[in-house]
């Protein structure tokens, strides 16, 4: 069963250490990078993923609607952006990642949120199709250099 932890400066370490496969490097930035950012991204999440007690992948979010995020082009404030979702080379296909965007839905209707959006790297097919299968749906934009999808929660 995988189970989430809010990042704090008891997870910051193990979390850090974690990695993808080296195919996938370049579709996700290293959590370092993901903790740092989240510090200048008001409404920010950070979480961790945990399975029998081990750091095993990270999701990171941002409510668009938080009252300190500065809405872009084309944002609504109705929605959550699932930023980053990694999970280490050695936990992939056990159903980490289907747990942790079940995880984000759910923090997404208890903010009364109505969508949830992501950006996927155009070559990465089966990050894609991993989404497509949860009822994502691309929206025909890209962000980013990156593929948004968009699932709708009503």
């Amino acid at each position: 069963m995988t189970e989430f932890t809010r990042l704090s400066a008891d997870t910051v370490l193990p979390l850090i250490n974690l990695s993808v496969a080296q195919h996938q490097k370049h579709h996700v930035a290293p959590n370092a990078v993901t903790m740092a950012q989240s510090i200048f991204e008001p409404g920010s999440e950070i979480y961790g993923l945990w399975h029998e007690g081990s750091a095993i992948g990270l999701i990171a979010f941002i409510d668009l609607g938080h009252p300190n995020h500065i809405l872009e082009t084309n944002e609504s404030p109705d929605g959550f952006y699932i930023w980053r979702l990694m999970v280490s080379e050695e936990h992939q296909g056990k159903g980490h990642g289907r747990a942790a965007m079940i995880f984000a839905e759910q923090r997404c209707r208890a903010l009364n949120r109505a969508f949830l959006l992501l950006s996927v790297v155009d070559d990465d097919k089966s990050a894609i199709e991993f989404y497509e299968k949860l009822g994502y749906r691309r929206t025909g934009n890209i962000v980013d250099e990156e593929i948004e999808l968009k699932k709708a929660l009503t």
